[in-house]
């Protein structure tokens, strides 16, 4: 349970402190200032953890807990970093689901989404994905987005707004 609250306790001070610095210098590049925010508090979480907490005595629980502070933390920050980008640069899945939001109710065509994406095999991929994850349902050639679709697309905005990002990144 340690483990578990000092790489949340790490994860949430990254994450604040990040969203200052992006509010604050508008960096040009995101992703190192993700990167180097990220990486510093989740090295100053291992060490402080190997340091100050002492468990049970053993040396060696100790050492596993470490290196599991140290596996948790990368795979949750790493995660937090692919989201991020497919925020920001508006990856194709998220500029589909954006602009059938966008449409409301009446959802778009398929031409409208050809309109943004220019690789047809590739949009088809997409779009195929998107309905077996159950974030569109076909309509007459077009599509609509489901509750859960909605779902994506109300967060990727509101996460583009806590960023600070402008529309379409």
């Amino acid at each position: 349970m340690e483990v578990l609250l000092y790489c949340f306790a790490a994860l949430a001070c990254a994450f604040v402190v990040q969203i200052g610095i992006v509010r604050l210098t508008k960096p040009a590049n995101h992703a190192s200032v993700i990167l180097g925010v990220f990486g510093f508090f989740s090295i100053a979480s291992i060490v402080s953890f190997f340091v100050f907490s002492h468990g049970s005595g053993d040396v060696a629980a100790h050492w596993t807990d470490t290196v599991r502070l140290a596996l948790l933390l990368a795979s949750l920050s790493l995660a937090y970093i692919a989201v991020y980008s497919a925020i920001e640069d508006d990856s194709p899945s998220m500029a589909m689901v954006k602009m059938a939001w966008k449409n409301g109710p009446k959802g778009c065509g398929e031409v409208d989404f050809a309109l943004v994406m220019d690789d047809a095999l590739f949009l088809d991929q997409r779009i195929e994905a998107m309905v077996r994850d159950r974030w569109i349902v076909r309509t007459n050639g077009g599509a609509k987005l489901t509750p859960l679709g909605r779902f994506w697309a109300e967060l990727f905005r509101r996460s583009q707004i806590l960023l600070g990002m402008d529309e379409g990144g």
